[in-house]
């Protein structure tokens, strides 16, 4: 029997972090990247890094939509799904809007974003976790993890308990948002695993069997863990481009793509 050529699933993902918190966040919001809602949150952060995150995380996505999609930055519209989660306002594109995550943590914005034409039954999520995060101790991890990655993070040597925890928990949040399901989701009913990397379920519904997660897992020098879970159909292969930026959000198209889309 001839096998079907696999579709590509085209995602560009995108590392932000900056010269000068403070410095950079006025610079972000005299570049008119937000709107007037996200400006009037920004506004509310009492410390300067947690309003630098948000800054960044938001202008990042605005920038990666109108670089990638065609639109101005401050056309996009938002609305969240049943469970809270962002997604595009189909007022923007009524047909097969594109389908992003974002994340940040204290030095780090992330943003992963489809590009070009999407398959139907795919997600995406994203995690990014900062090394200088005070250990949580063995006891948060109880409550957060399976019984196998409880076991594997309690063999691990104690001096690298605390990285290892942060690993998964970004494989575990990454996989979490591209389900979409919110607090709803039991932390501790799923297993993510960082050799060989992969996630398994009890059952496949609702989150599908294996086969359709591909999880990525980098770590960005000096102080970051990432993770990105994808979630399509078995005949979908993935193409991931990343770039990691610094102090402005502006995405430039890798070679092969034409006018800021893959061709």
């Amino acid at each position: 029997m001839m096998k079907h050529p696999s579709r590509p699933l085209k995602i560009a993902l995108c590392t932000l972090v900056p010269d000068d918190e403070g410095a950079d966040a006025s610079r972000l919001l005299q570049g008119g990247w937000l709107a007037p809602e996200e400006r009037e949150r920004a506004a509310r952060f009492v410390f300067e890094r947690d309003r630098w995150s948000y800054i960044a995380a938001h202008s990042l996505l605005r920038a990666m939509l109108a670089g990638f999609h065609g639109l101005p930055p401050l056309a996009w519209r938002f609305r969240a799904n049943p469970h809270g989660r962002p997604e595009i306002d189909p007022v923007c594109v009524p047909s097969m809007p594109p389908r992003f995550n974002i994340s940040h943590t204290h030095g780090l914005a992330l943003c992963a974003l489809t590009v070009g034409d999407l398959p139907e039954d795919v997600d995406v999520g994203v995690d990014a976790e900062c090394l200088d995060r005070p250990p949580e101790g063995l006891e948060l991890a109880g409550r957060c993890l399976s019984e196998r990655e409880w076991a594997w993070l309690e063999a691990e040597d104690e001096a690298r308990r605390h990285t290892g925890f942060l690993r998964l928990w970004t494989l575990k949040e990454a996989v979490a948002k591209a389900l979409g399901l919110g607090l709803e989701l039991d932390f501790k009913t799923f297993d993510c695993r960082l050799e060989p990397l992969g996630v398994d379920f009890p059952t496949a519904a609702p989150a599908g069997a294996p086969a359709v997660w591909e999880l990525v897992h980098e770590f960005v020098a000096p102080r970051h863990w990432i993770s990105v879970a994808v979630r399509r159909p078995p005949d979908v292969h993935l193409e991931l481009s990343i770039q990691h930026l610094r102090g402005m959000p502006v995405p430039t198209a890798p070679p092969g793509w034409k006018n800021g889309r893959f061709p």
